[in-house]
């Protein structure tokens, strides 16, 4: 006699088991070993803890202190404040032949007030499985996926702090079994002596349900500081991670700018709770950049199972060759309007020998009509000093200036008030570079405000650091000035 087909409330739930196993274990076997006193397998949303972007990767994850573009709200989201620009960045990661991971994300700056805003999504998935009954009979595929949704806003609330936070809307999915979620993020930043401190406090929310089961999210506290040399050719960071789940981990990570296009990377990250830890080991990296794009490239190696792959670019809006129309009025600038001022005097020098020649004719011969000429040599002279530098301008633009008197200024124009521009200055700071003779001026030519970084008297170097700003994605181009 046949045996009576199971309920359809209880093959649901068998399928939902089979399926949670089967998604679970390729996660945490990659990275997560079993060892004493250590709760594994205890959370849900684990998803949440891939690490996103090429350039962070290739670091060893290394970021609270030294994350910048769109990947910083992962890592920090407090590092977002520093961006300027509408920036659009992805994220493709292949792991264990068919886990794979997307990410999407995009920033903006909102107002001084809202400081700059970001979404993401972030979708981590494996082909259909087969299901099968309790009598191994062929049920369909189902499909096991997780998906997040995060907003979040940064701003800066003093001249060297920085904080931000995201808002995170949970979807897994396994099978006929799914759970739905929200969590937060909040991070900050300090700049202190030319070093950038972070804090990040990741995944604070409520515990998923799964079938009557409650897990909690993978909550994570993160430490870390970061500082450039070599006029931030060279960045060395480092971090100490506290997982709820698993054991403390500290990162360190370098980025070199052998090229002010090319990029190259490495980190090592360390498991505190036992040596053979497969997460232990070398990351290595890869960053390409091309005016406005980047391309990131990183791979993480496993000393149990297949290396982790991570492919990301960004893009950024709002630079490129509408900038450089103006470049032809670079003579009219406020700040080199002075030094001209070698070019004025000869004139005037010709026409103040003329008062005494009156004089002359007076002793000469005593006539009275000579005096009064002498208010129409003085009318002449007091007319000069409004044309000169009318005349000037009109001249430098007519005919080159002195080599000698010639400089080249870094400038990063484009700023729509004053306190963005201290923001750009700020993220320079955090990134290495130079800062205390940056100037921060009205533009009279582009309207808003400019930042002057650096004069320069070799062209070579300032194309060299206007280079290595366009590659982080700044506004940098290099003008022809007075010195």
């Amino acid at each position: 006699m046949l045996s009576p087909l199971p309920e359809p409330g209880r093959a649901r739930k068998f399928l939902g088991a089979v399926a949670i196993i089967l998604a679970a274990i390729p996660f945490y076997l990659s990275v997560r070993p079993a060892y004493a006193n250590v709760t594994l397998g205890g959370s849900a949303g684990d998803f949440l803890q891939f690490e996103v972007g090429g350039r962070p990767s290739g670091m060893a994850g290394a970021q609270v202190g030294s994350a910048s573009g769109i990947t910083a709200q992962f890592w920090n989201p407090a590092a977002l404040s520093a961006l300027d620009q509408q920036q659009v960045g992805a994220m493709h990661a292949t792991w264990l032949g068919d886990l794979k991971y997307e990410w999407l994300g995009y920033a903006r700056p909102m107002s001084p007030i809202l400081g700059v805003g970001s979404v993401s999504i972030a979708y981590f998935h494996m082909p259909g499985i087969a299901g099968f009954d309790e009598f191994n009979n062929p049920t369909g595929d189902f499909k096991v996926y997780d998906m997040a949704v995060t907003v979040g806003l940064a701003r800066p609330v003093g001249k060297v702090i920085s904080v931000g936070a995201n808002a995170k809307l949970i979807r897994q999915n396994l099978a006929s079994v799914s759970a739905n979620g929200a969590a937060a993020d909040l991070g900050a930043t300090v700049n202190v002596a030319g070093a950038t401190f972070g804090l990040v406090v990741q995944n604070l929310g409520p515990s998923l349900s799964f079938g009557g089961a409650s897990y909690p999210l993978p909550r994570q506290i993160r430490f870390g500081a970061s500082r450039g040399f070599l006029g931030g050719r060279v960045l060395l960071a480092t971090d100490y991670n506290i997982p709820n789940d698993y054991y403390h981990d500290i990162r360190v990570g370098t980025e070199l700018r052998a090229h002010p296009n090319i990029s190259l990377r490495a980190g090592y990250r360390r498991e505190l709770g036992g040596g053979d830890d497969p997460a232990t080991g070398l990351s290595y990296g890869l960053g390409i950049n091309l005016k406005q794009m980047s391309l990131d490239y990183a791979m993480t190696p496993s000393n149990a199972f297949d290396d982790v792959h991570r492919l990301s670019f960004g893009y950024s809006f709002g630079s490129g060759a509408r900038e450089k129309a103006p470049e032809p009025k670079k003579p009219e600038e406020t700040k080199p309007a002075p030094p001209p001022a070698p070019v004025g005097p000869p004139i005037i020098a010709q026409a103040k020998p003329e008062p005494p020649a009156p004089k002359a004719v007076a002793m000469t011969a005593p006539i009275e009509p000579p005096k009064p000429s002498a208010p129409a040599p003085s009318e002449p002279i007091a007319a000069p000093p409004a044309s000169p530098s009318a005349l000037s301008a009109e001249e430098l633009a007519a005919r080159p200036p002195s080599p000698a008197q010639l400089g080249y200024a870094v400038v990063l124009p484009g700023f729509q008030s004053k306190e963005s521009a201290q923001a750009e200055v700020k993220a320079l700071q955090l990134l290495g570079f130079r800062t205390k003779d940056a100037q921060i001026s009205r533009d009279p030519k582009r309207g808003g405000y400019v930042i002057t970084l650096a004069r320069m008297k070799s062209k070579g170097n300032a194309e060299e650091m206007a280079a290595s700003l366009q590659r982080m994605s700044f506004t940098a181009k290099v003008e022809l000035v007075e010195r």
